[in-house]
């Protein structure tokens, strides 16, 4: 039986990971899901310039016209490990927009597509705070996809832990779920949900946490004679607990490409 392809080739990449890992198991604070979900799988030397933003609808103010918006460079070093940069700018309800954060992501591709049962990744962000008094964060899960028919589906579980200056307690639990139907590479309908539960030792009542789930369009396209793609996720998610806000619109958009 063949090795998973991360276990293949360790080197220094994995070595790091490891150190990671282990640093990550003494922090804490609450998660956030996000709106995208990540696939465990890495293309080498593929080049991504990704743009994600989303904006909240809803009648209470404090909670309506936040607005999300990530600009991110990314590349597939091996064919393992792909890593990104983002910046983040962030409008809260009422508010002027704000550079939020700078993020370093890591996705960590485990076995080869279609080898086990289902298909392994796993994410690793390391969220440095712009605005003075905000903490840093530690964000990392597993990436897990199975084919079954027509569908592709998709769970990420997501743990997030503040470090530093100004950090709080607790160990903050999300995820992000996807099942979508395989119809066209340009045109696949989807269904995505996302969530967070609150502290690991002591979730969140009901009405405190957040939980949204709707529709969304994916898809990817040529570009003619020019190089690479454009992939596309957009779609409305709709609040499910009074923790989540009504609707949320959201965007996002890849261009891939190798040089």
């Amino acid at each position: 039986m063949k090795q998973p392809i991360f276990f293949a080739g360790l080197g220094g990449t994995a070595i790091a990971l490891g150190a990671i890992l282990s640093t990550t198991a003494f922090f804490a604070a609450p998660a956030h899901a996000g709106v995208k979900v990540y696939s465990p799988y890495v293309e080498k030397g593929e080049y991504e310039i990704e743009y994600r933003g989303y904006r909240t609808v809803d009648d209470d103010n404090t909670k309506n016209n936040k607005q999300v918006n990530k600009l991110a460079l990314g590349y597939g070093v091996t064919d393992f490990w792909f890593t990104e940069i983002y910046a983040e700018w962030e409008r809260s309800p009422g508010g002027a927009t704000e550079y939020e954060a700078t993020e370093w992501e890591n996705r960590f591709q485990l076995t080869d597509r279609g080898e086990y049962w289902a298909d392994l990744g796993f994410l690793v962000e390391y969220v440095l705070a712009a605005r003075s008094g905000s903490a840093d964060k530690i964000e990392f899960g597993p990436l897990v996809t199975k084919d079954i028919g027509r569908t592709t589906n998709t769970a990420n579980i997501i743990f997030e832990h503040e470090v530093g200056a100004n950090r709080s307690s607790g160990t903050g639990l999300g995820y992000a779920l996807e099942t979508r139907w395989r119809l066209d590479p340009r045109f696949e309908p989807a269904i995505q949900a996302f969530g967070e539960f609150g502290d690991v030792d002591k979730f969140n009542t009901v009405d405190n946490q957040s939980h949204k789930i709707g529709p969304v369009l994916l898809g990817s396209f040529s570009l003619g004679s020019l190089p690479g793609k454009i992939g596309y996720d957009v779609g409305y998610l709709f609040g499910v607990t009074d923790g989540a806000e009504d609707g949320t619109v959201k965007a996002i958009l890849e261009y891939e490409f190798r040089l």
